[in-house]
């Protein structure tokens, strides 16, 4: 009982440390992915409401 008590905990400061790891790792991604479109040269593919580019994904609104 006490052995699966020490396991389990274990296994959760390993999955928080992951977490950590993981979350850094997205901000990251997030920085690279917005500095890669704010230098696209944007080929928008339009739709009722929004435009897609088709080089970097980045989409906006046509709603004002």
């Amino acid at each position: 009982m006490i052995r699966e008590r020490k396991s389990s905990l274990n296994r959760v400061i390993q999955i928080k440390v992951e977490m950590k790891e993981l979350e850094a790792q997205l901000e990251q991604l997030k920085k690279e992915l917005n500095m890669l479109q704010e230098s696209c040269t944007h080929e928008f593919e339009k739709k009722d409401y929004v435009q897609k580019c088709m080089k970097c994904h980045l989409i906006e609104s046509l709603q004002w």
